[in-house]
């Protein structure tokens, strides 16, 4: 029950704002504006992560080593 009210609460709370920003063109200019600012923040965020994942997947493996024996050590005595 007291999740249901949350809910509808959240609902009419959405619509009273969405309604005072249609009707304030400061408002709805100010949101349009962060709007685009948040998106050229998102495409800048994205270009990064597909270059670094460009370089990542042509990156140079390295080359496989050849197996070394390990070194003979001689028993001492004593």
């Amino acid at each position: 029950m007291r999740k249901s009210t949350i809910l509808i609460a959240g609902i009419a709370l959405g619509v009273f704002i969405s309604k005072q920003i249609e009707s304030n063109p400061e408002t709805k200019k100010a949101l349009q504006e962060t709007a685009a600012k948040v998106k050229t923040f998102a495409n800048a965020v994205g270009a990064g992560y597909r270059e670094q994942e460009s370089q990542a997947s042509t990156a140079k493996k390295p080359s496989a080593r050849t197996a070394k024996k390990p070194a003979t050590t001689t028993k001492r005595t004593r």
